[in-house]
């Protein structure tokens, strides 16, 4: 009886983390599909970082007889990113799902309760796990030239190192999302620590891979040392010793990931009650004062409560719009990298830098999603936008100009900066900028689109439809194919004149602009009230 309860519990977790597409009216097999699609992005993340990264380092440290290192580094590799994708995801999927109340009054104890939330996170953990560690032993199959990776118990081991490793990951998940909580509860400058926290990290990333090469460098030179100094990481090192063949090391790793993980499982899920409380609960002002209010236009009000939602909840401006991140990051770093650019050019030639910077600035803007998810956040207090005295027109078109309002300049800055990098003459640094502008608001108005065609207004909670709905799913994808038959249309524009080439994919995006503007015009509005 306790595992039928259990597994109906894990089924609901498992949804609200993984499935949602649209509403829950739509059939259950879009949402099946949406389900997929968000696991197949994590796993596409994870191969292609096990993929690249091991490979290099695999080169480097095969002939010095360290390959365990690369275990090593792709174990902190899929910690950390676990990490990223689930620690904020606790906040709202353990602790505040919409659905906790009702939950918490059934027949089930708090601990079966805490234990399907967390078990849903360990399956997302899993899934990012499996598909870093086993690249890496495929790697080391190929690349090894004394025979590691060609026998089965390698494989076993590399498996149970793999299953292992997400209960770390997901102890640490759900401890750091617990305190996240907290002080989201109780700071009401909350968000803003988020931030912080998510910028240093991203700050690391970039950092990372900025100065990889002399990182890979200095480690083959100092492969033993290195080892040494990662004492700080030691279940990770007999993890890597493990999969190399040391039971002993790997008995200890997999109790250094259960242990930590039975007793969160178990210590949260006693106070889970009491926890989801105080997490949702927020404390009484006593500084009320009289004061004078300001007015705003409705536009104005309406921008301003976009702003807040957007800066205001992490999950949100990290995941909507890591496309501006990566826009501000590109053009710095052209900047500083200029010699480097410079000398690719003579390598593949001057006429392919315009396109190729377009891709990159395109791509950045694949990953900017704000206007797709904005209708589906409104969730049940849509009517009162609804009820507003403002027309249907005016809510859709702010908010897709809130996302054109810090996409643009974004653009303009990136599109500035590689410019000013590659040398390009004035008219090619206009083509460049003008073309990615209409790029740009296609993308926007698309997302709209997608957001009143697929809402999900019932989500358990803000972090399922940010992270994985089909509207979010859609506007980032779409996108990225129309880049790559922008890249066929300028291949064949390109065999007949250059100037076609450049024209075919501005025609494109320009096209696609305007059918989705009109569109969204003529149906925009009808499609808000059917919600």
């Amino acid at each position: 009886m306790k595992i039928k309860k259990f597994a109906a519990l894990l089924k609901v977790s498992v949804q609200s983390m993984l499935l949602s597409s649209t509403n829950a009216r739509r059939k259950s097999r879009k949402k099946a599909a949406t389900g997929v699609g968000a696991m197949v992005l994590i796993g596409f993340l994870g191969l292609y970082m096990s993929g690249l990264y091991s490979a290099i380092l695999m080169e480097v440290l095969a002939p010095l007889h360290m390959e365990v290192l690369v275990f090593v580094f792709m174990g902190i590799g899929a910690l950390v990113g676990g990490l990223l994708f689930t620690t904020f995801a606790v906040k709202g999927v353990v602790f505040g799902g919409r659905d906790n109340d009702l939950l918490l009054s059934m027949p089930v104890s708090s601990s079966m309760l805490m234990a399907s939330r967390v078990s849903a996170i360990y399956l997302e953990n899993l899934v990012f796990s499996f598909f870093v560690m086993v690249p890496a032993g495929v790697v080391c199959a190929l690349l090894s030239p004394n025979g590691v990776g060609r026998d089965l118990l390698f494989w076993v081991r590399l498996m149970i190192a793999a299953v292992s490793l997400p209960l770390l990951d997901t102890a640490l998940s759900v401890l750091l999302g617990a305190l996240t909580a907290f002080l989201s509860a109780k700071v009401s400058k909350g968000a803003l620590g988020q931030n912080i926290m998510m910028g240093i990290f991203f700050a690391a990333v970039f950092y990372f891979s900025f100065n990889l090469n002399g990182m890979i460098q200095g480690l083959a030179a100092n492969a033993a040392e290195v080892k040494e100094s990662l004492s700080w990481a030691a279940p990770l090192l007999w993890m890597g010793e493990g999969i190399m063949g040391s039971w002993l090391r790997l008995l200890a790793f997999v109790l250094c990931c259960v242990v930590p993980f039975g007793l969160m499982v178990f210590g949260l899920g006693k106070v889970y009650r009491k926890a989801v409380t105080a997490f949702q609960a927020r404390s009484a002002r006593h500084d009320y004062k009289l004061s004078a209010q300001t007015f705003s236009g409705q536009k104005k009000s309406l921008l301003r409560k976009e702003a807040r939602r957007f800066f205001g909840f992490p999950m949100y401006f990290w995941n909507a719009g890591m496309g501006l991140v990566l826009l501000l990051a590109a053009g710095i770093a052209s900047l500083f990298l200029r010699d480097d650019l410079l000398a690719f050019v003579e390598i593949a030639g001057a006429g392919l830098l315009l396109p190729m910077a377009a891709l990159v600035i395109g791509f950045c803007l694949c990953t900017c999603i704000i206007s797709a998810p904005s209708i589906s956040l409104e969730g049940r207090y849509l009517w009162i936008l609804r009820e507003a005295p403002v027309k249907e027109q005016d809510l859709i078109w702010i908010k897709v100009g809130f996302q054109l309002l810090l996409s643009l300049p974004c653009t303009w800055a990136a599109g500035i900066c590689i410019s000013l990098a590659l040398s390009f003459p004035l008219w090619q640094a206009a083509v460049l900028l003008a073309a990615m502008s209409v790029f740009a608001v296609w993308q926007a108005v698309f997302g709209m689109l997608m957001g009143l065609y697929f809402p999900k207004l019932d989500a358990v909670n803000d972090t399922v439809i940010v992270k994985q709905s089909m509207p979010v799913m859609l506007g980032m994808f779409v996108p990225m194919a129309v880049l790559g038959i922008s890249g066929i249309l300028y291949w064949l524009g390109g065999l007949a004149a250059g100037w076609l080439a450049l024209l075919l994919p501005i025609v494109l995006w320009a096209l696609l602009a305007a059918v989705c503007t009109a569109v969204l015009v003529k149906k925009g509005p009808a499609l808000l009230q059917a919600l």
